[in-house]
């Protein structure tokens, strides 16, 4: 990518793109271009999503609510998605539970799991609200692909659901679990699964529960006990070097 191009402001766009294609750009973006960035027509932006790449455009018109561009070259091809990531984790305090959804897209995860646990503190989420921030994350760290929102769910009913070909390396605190850099690392897995739980731990009756499933492989994050943003920090981390997200 030519290094002019890295001072443009980068959007995601959900409408299809295509070399000289006018686009109405969405209000929100719109807004931060004009309002926040100071753009104007002839100013350059890039813009992407996960059918169409990522994509040069110029600004060729404006109104109150929108700005026109109008689609330049492709820069970067689609990204042809083969593995999976999914985070399974309990709604946390507002600012930490924004900073999980921040690093669980820069960190690759493509599917997102918000879950009750018996001890989740925050159990009301607005969905629209997280999916922004996906999209500003996404924005941010150069990712084409945005992950997939899950509706709030409770642990039985996922679990009931739960594609079985899919493990789940639940993070359990206080037990001989198998670390979960050697768990994963002892498998050549395309599709997997983090869960972590809620502030509070998750309760011996929900450690039973997922010990009847045949899909779920405790694993630990070693001696000390981790906060619940920090516990999904550090094993997104190994999970996405190990399958290099």
């Amino acid at each position: 990518m030519d290094k002019i191009f890295h001072n443009f402001p980068r959007l995601y766009c959900p409408q299809a793109m295509t070399k000289g294609a006018i686009l109405n750009l969405p209000e929100d973006g719109s807004h931060y271009l004009r309002n926040v960035l100071r753009k104007t027509i002839g100013d350059g932006v890039r813009l992407f999503n996960e059918q169409n790449g990522e994509w040069i455009a110029k600004i060729s018109a404006e109104t109150k609510k929108f700005m026109t561009v109008t689609m330049d070259e492709q820069i970067k091809q689609p990204d042809i998605q083969t593995s999976e990531i999914h985070l399974i984790f309990s709604p946390i305090k507002k600012d930490r539970n924004d900073m999980v959804i921040e690093k669980a897209v820069e960190l690759g995860v493509t599917h997102i799991h918000p879950v009750l646990f018996a001890r989740t503190i925050v159990r009301d989420i607005k969905p629209e609200r997280i999916q922004s921030q996906i999209i500003e994350a996404a924005e941010q760290c150069e990712r084409l692909s945005l992950p997939h929102l899950s509706s709030l769910t409770d642990l039985k009913k996922l679990l009931g659901e739960w594609n079985k070909d899919i493990p789940i390396f639940a993070a359990i605190e206080r037990t001989d679990a198998t670390p979960l850099l050697q768990a994963a690392s002892s498998n050549s897995l395309q599709k997997l699964a983090l869960l972590v739980g809620p502030e509070g731990g998750i309760t011996a009756e929900e450690i039973d529960l997922l010990n009847t499933r045949s899909f779920i492989k405790p694993v630990s994050l070693g001696p000390r006990i981790l906060r619940a943003e920090t516990a999904v920090f550090y094993g997104l981390s190994l999970l996405s070097a190990q399958m290099k997200a």
